[in-house]
C-alpha cells in the first residue's frame, strides 16, 4: 500500500493537469481581489481568505477545479492501462482504490492551501490600503475551525469524485458526471438549507392605513409564508443531510464571513431592516450546524469511500 500510494502521489505531483490546477488556485486570490476592489464598497482580508473556499461568492470554483482534476487523473490511469497493470502486478482492488482516494484527498487539501497561503502572503501587507479596510475580525479559534472545515470539505469533494471516476472507469463520462454532480449539489445547497431554516413566525414592521387615511406602523409577528411544516426530527435530518454536501459547506463558510460583516453593518440601519432579518436567519442556521461540518465531511468521505470500495471490488474492468 505504501509503495503504491507513494507512486500515485508522485504521478499526481508530476502531472501537468495538477500543475494547471495549482496555477488556477494561485491566480484565484488576484481575481477575487480585483472583483472586491472593483465592485465592493469595502472588504476585509478575512472575506478574501475564506472566499477561496467557494470562490467568487457562492459559485463553487474550487469544486469545479477539483471536479476536472479528479475526474481526469484516475480516468487517465484507466485509459493508459495503469489501473489494469497495478492489478496484474498483484495489488488488491481495495488497495488500488484507497491509494487513488488518498491521492485525490491530498491534492484537494494542497490546492486549498495554495489559495490560503497566496492570499495571506500577498494581501496581508495591503490591509488598510484601498478598499481592504481591515484584516481579521474573528478570533483565532474560529479562524482555525473555518480553515479546518474548508480543508475537510475538499476531502469530501475528493471522496465523491473518486467514487464517480473509479466506478465509471471512463474519462469523458466521469468528467461529465462529476460536473453534473457539482451543479446539482450547488443548486440544492443554495435553496434547500434556506427553506429548511425558515422560522414559523417572523416579526417585522406592519403598516396599517385606516379609512381616514391615517397610517400607523408597529412591530408584530405573523406567519411566515416560506415556512414548510414538517416534524422537527425530519427537518433536522434533512438539514444535516444537505449540509453534509461539500457544496453546502463551502458556500456557507464563505457566506458566513461575508454575512457577518453585513450583519454588523445593517444592525442599526432601519432602511435595511429586511436584509438584516434575512441575514440573521442565515447566521442562526449557520451557527447551529457549522461546528458539525468536520464530522459531516468525514461522514460523507467515509460513505462515498465505502460505497466506492464495495462496488469497485465487484466491477468488471475488462
Amino acid at each position: 500500500m505504501r509503495n503504491l500510494l507513494r507512486a500515485d502521489l508522485r504521478r499526481m505531483l508530476r502531472w501537468r493537469g495538477f500543475h494547471g490546477a495549482v496555477i488556477a488556485m494561485a491566480l484565484l486570490p488576484f481575481v477575487n481581489f480585483f472583483l472586491y476592489s472593483a465592485f465592493g464598497s469595502g472588504f476585509s482580508l478575512q472575506e478574501l481568505l475564506f472566499n477561496g473556499v467557494a470562490a467568487i461568492g457562492a459559485y463553487p470554483v474550487y469544486g469545479l477545479v477539483l471536479a476536472i482534476l479528479l475526474s481526469l487523473f484516475p480516468g487517465t490511469e484507466f485509459h493508459d492501462g495503469t489501473i489494469h497493470n497495478k492489478l496484474i502486478a498483484g495489488h488488491r482492488r481495495g488497495t488500488v482504490y484507497l491509494s487513488q482516494a488518498i491521492t485525490a484527498a491530498a491534492a484537494a487539501v494542497l490546492l486549498q492551501l495554495v489559495y490560503l497561503v497566496v492570499t495571506a502572503a500577498v494581501f496581508l501587507p495591503l490591509v488598510g490600503h484601498g478598499k481592504m479596510t481591515e484584516g481579521f475580525t474573528l478570533d483565532g479559534g474560529t479562524l482555525a475551525l473555518l480553515v479546518l472545515e474548508g480543508l475537510l470539505a475538499g476531502v469530501a469533494y475528493a471522496g465523491i469524485y473518486t467514487m464517480v471516476t473509479m466506478l465509471l472507469a471512463n474519462r469523458p463520462a466521469a468528467a461529465v458526471v462529476c460536473l453534473v454532480v457539482l451543479v446539482a449539489g450547488a443548486i440544492v445547497s443554495f435553496n434547500i438549507p434556506r427553506m429548511l431554516d425558515e422560522e414559523e413566525f417572523i416579526s417585522g414592521r406592519v403598516r396599517v392605513t385606516t379609512a381616514d387615511g391615517v397610517t400607523t406602523e408597529y412591530y408584530d409577528s405573523y406567519p411566515n409564508p416560506m415556512y414548510i411544516p414538517m416534524p422537527e426530527g425530519l427537518r433536522t435530518f434533512l438539514s444535516l443531510s444537505v449540509r453534509a454536501l461539500p457544496t453546502t459547506q463551502c458556500g456557507e463558510i464563505t457566506m458566513w464571513g461575508y454575512s457577518l460583516a453585513q450583519y454588523r453593518e445593517y444592525r442599526d440601519d432601519d432602511a435595511k431592516e429586511a436584509k438584516y432579518e434575512e441575514i440573521a436567519v442565515f447566521l442562526e442556521g449557520a451557527n447551529r450546524y457549522m461546528p458539525l461540518f468536520p464530522l459531516l465531511s468525514l461522514g460523507t468521505t467515509a460513505v462515498c469511500t465505502g460505497v466506492g470500495l464495495a462496488v469497485f471490488r465487484r466491477k468488471d474492468l475488462q
